[in-house]
């Protein structure tokens, strides 16, 4: 191929933001099952259980930190998609939080989870 010629993307940008929806969409239910062990585990008093879900947990940011840029408008429209109070904005306000604790979406986030979630994140 010249130089001056691109490859053609073998999907499009449209396909690329569906597959990266999907892909944040399973991650946030794993992260939210984590969330419900963390507190079973927060009910136990299971310091060793606590300290795997906190790393695995720690993980799953870690990861979605590299490619923040790319994974930050998933998880805004997958909390979106929530009503307020649900316990499952646990997932996506602790991406956030720990992605973007400065964007103003993790703040909006932050004002709609229950109490229980915001206790949660705050023990993390």
């Amino acid at each position: 191929m010249p130089p001056d010629q691109h490859p053609t993307p073998a999907f499009s940008d449209e396909v690329l933001v569906e597959w990266r929806q999907d892909l944040v969409t399973r991650q946030l239910d794993d992260v939210s099952v984590l969330g419900e062990a963390l507190v079973a585990a927060l009910n136990d008093k299971d310091d060793v259980r606590l300290a795997t879900l906190r790393a695995s947990l720690d993980r799953y940011a870690l990861a979605m930190g590299w490619s923040r840029d790319k994974f930050l408008p998933a998880v805004i429209v997958y909390a979106n998609e929530l009503p307020a109070l649900d316990d499952d904005l646990f997932a996506p306000a602790f991406i956030l939080k720990s992605i973007a604790p400065d964007h103003s979406e993790t703040a909006a986030l932050l004002a709609k989870v229950s109490q229980d979630v915001r206790d949660l994140l705050a023990r993390l």
